[in-house]
């Protein structure tokens, strides 16, 4: 495994939502990937993973991005 590698950060239902937290993140200084983007607007269901967007950062950010979310919780973000 390579630190350039990328990881999934989390998982979202909602496009909004994980435009949210891909600003957050990006805003402290973490690069960010949106993937599925397009799939979850097709098929806007949360029964399969076809409705799932994922978040993607570098592994090397992966802890760093952890923290940033912890200190900075997203509105509807269960603890």
């Amino acid at each position: 495994m390579k630190d350039s590698d990328l990881v999934v950060f989390g998982t979202y239902y909602s496009d909004a939502d994980a435009y949210i937290a891909k600003g957050v993140l990006e805003t402290n200084g973490v690069p960010c990937i949106i993937n599925n983007e397009i799939m979850s607007t097709v098929y806007p269901i949360t029964v399969t993973s076809l409705g799932e967007i994922k978040l993607l950062v570098f592994r090397r950010d992966l802890e760093l991005a952890r923290r940033i979310m912890e200190a900075k919780p997203l509105p509807d973000q269960d603890d």
